[in-house]
């Protein structure tokens, strides 16, 4: 592990692809404290933290304070001039929007410094670059539960047939990958997204309906693995000694046939953000006000004169899963063997 992951810090692509992701994942994690309508201090009868109280796991131990429970019923509360109820002092986050926070006053607003709406707001009035913020835990979330999704059930029908093989592979799991394969993966997946009830449709879903129609080329490369894997000394010694199926599966096969899974799984990260904004961006996908990518950008349909509303979220969609399609290619020369020597 210690010659891959020097390999993979070497390349210029995948360094580039690991600050990308890393800061993708600060971004998503830390996205309350960075944009949002709660201040991340205030002194008001007490010292709050507002802002913080929303980050796990804190959100799980601590009830809303005064604070919020105020700007709950009033969001424009500490945006008065003046009143004798207001706090002796706040300090407000980086972005102090909150990502469904309509304003009239802000509709097609482009982007200033002076307001704070540093990416502009789109033509409700919410700000850009806080729904953008909010909407990267949403499109990591889609990327690595539907793509675990797809892994767990792609091992397990790869693996069955390339161990097993015969009828098991030619009549069942062979079978079933060209069914798959027959139907355009986006447009399955549009299909089925858009018979679902609105009411169920959520990033939830989104994840269960990308990972149930992306699961084949896992399958195939670890039923090809498999294939080549079984027939090796070692496992034919450990048939000799009485191993069972299971125990060759999880002891043997896997272990040595997840160097390509694993380059297949990190360039489905890309493919499962890709198709979630796609989904969104359709009218198929998360739902407002629900922020993500795909949902902003889809705003600039409306209006074609806000720049801004087409430019920061397509990039966000483009840098992302340039990062990831980069870091799996040099995943795939560092698990390569003749490249570490």
């Amino acid at each position: 592990m210690k010659a891959v992951f020097r390999l993979l810090v070497k390349r210029k692509g995948s360094r580039f692809a690991l600050i990308v992701i890393a800061f993708l994942f600060f971004v998503a994690y830390f996205a309350p404290v960075i944009a949002g309508s709660k201040p991340l201090v205030a002194s008001h009868g007490g010292l709050f933290i507002p802002a913080f109280r929303d980050l796990f796991p804190f959100n799980r131990f601590f009830k809303p304070d005064d604070i919020s429970l105020r700007l709950q019923q009033d969001p424009d509360w500490l945006r008065q001039k003046s009143g004798a109820d207001l706090p002796k002092f706040f300090l407000m986050p980086p972005v102090p929007y909150s990502p469904v926070e309509t304003r009239l006053d802000d509709i097609s607003l482009p982007p200033g410094l002076r307001n704070r709406h540093f990416f502009g707001c789109d033509d409700n009035g919410r700000d850009i670059l806080s729904r953008l913020v909010h909407g990267t835990k949403n499109s990591l979330l889609v990327g690595f539960i539907a793509v675990g999704i797809a892994g767990l059930l792609g091992m397990i029908i790869g693996g069955v047939g390339g161990y097993y093989g015969g009828l098991v592979d030619s009549l069942v799991v062979s079978r079933l990958i060209e069914v798959m394969l027959s139907f355009p993966t986006f447009f399955l997946i549009i299909t089925i997204a858009a018979v679902i009830d609105p009411k169920y449709l959520n990033i939830y879903t989104l994840m269960v309906i990308i990972g149930l129609t992306s699961w084949t080329s896992i399958a195939r490369y670890t039923r090809g693995e498999f294939f080549r894997l079984r027939e090796i000394d070692y496992v034919q010694a450990a048939k000799v000694q009485g191993a069972g199926g299971y125990h060759i599966i999880l002891n043997h096969l896997m272990p040595n046939s997840l160097a390509p899974i694993l380059v297949t799984l990190t360039f489905g990260i890309g493919g499962a953000i890709l198709a979630e904004s796609g989904l969104s961006f359709l009218g198929v996908g998360v739902q407002p006000p629900e922020p993500s990518w795909g949902n902003v950008l889809s705003m600039v349909q409306k209006s074609w004169g806000s720049w801004w509303i087409g430019l920061f979220p397509g990039f966000m969609i483009f840098i992302s899963v340039l990062s990831y399609n980069l870091l799996g290619d040099a995943l795939r020369d560092a698990l390569d063997p003749k490249e570490r020597n």
